[in-house]
């Protein structure tokens, strides 16, 4: 889904959260090419926000804790790197708005997060995608992933990651193409009404609020 950020009526940036959802879940890419609209009077342009390189961790991998739905730390990261980072270091936000959202819940839309996927997947299908993740090849994905999201912001990335190999490929192939694998991509590229981006919604623009950040998403 998209997202318009407004500060003050400035359009800071337009970000694809689904879009970006995808790609650090999958080998996917997303069409970046900017564009130009009109929203309250105001031209905008369709373009990812900038993450500094310091604040985002390529190495970093969703958590496979059998506690844990990875699917879920991956919209969450994912939401942090396009969403929150770019707010908190483009300079828009006062000090005082900076600190109250630094100091958010880090789990901030989790259990609605988790909800959302446990209503998408049975217990058996969420267990084998966390087995998944918790593979050496789902491991690399998800690296893949993190860098994918440098990239969607403009980053360069210093080292970027080997191609995988013929067999890791091959094992990314069969996981895509199974019936979880595509209907986890079928999930994960949902826009709008009944997507996990919606169903998140609600807690980040209450955070907005207690931070007296005005923002239209």
């Amino acid at each position: 889904m998209s997202v318009v950020i407004h500060i003050n009526k400035q359009i800071l940036s337009k970000v694809s959260l689904g879009c970006a959802l995808a790609a650090a879940v999958f080998m996917t890419g997303c069409n970046d090419t900017a564009t130009t609209e009109t929203v309250e009077g105001v031209d905008t342009v369709n373009d990812t926000a900038v993450v500094a390189s310091e604040d985002v961790d390529t190495n970093s991998s969703a958590s496979a804790d059998s506690d844990e739905l990875v699917m879920t730390t991956i919209t969450l990261d994912t939401v942090d790197q396009m969403l929150f980072v770019p707010l908190l270091t483009n300079g828009e936000l006062s000090q005082e708005q900076v600190s109250c959202l630094e100091a958010r819940d880090k789990d901030l839309g989790k259990s609605e997060v988790d909800a959302f996927y446990k209503s998408k997947f049975s217990d058996a299908e969420l267990a084998s995608l966390n087995e998944f993740y918790a593979s050496d090849v789902g491991q690399k994905l998800l690296d893949f992933g993190n860098e994918q999201l440098l990239i969607m912001n403009g980053q360069q990335v210093a080292e970027p990651m080997p191609d995988p190999t013929p067999e890791e490929m091959a094992e990314i192939q069969t996981f895509m193409e199974s019936p979880l694998g595509v209907k986890y991509m079928e999930v994960n590229n949902a826009e709008g009404t009944g997507s996990a981006m919606e169903v998140i919604n609600a807690p980040i623009n209450a955070e907005f609020k207690r931070c007296n950040i005005d923002i239209e998403l």
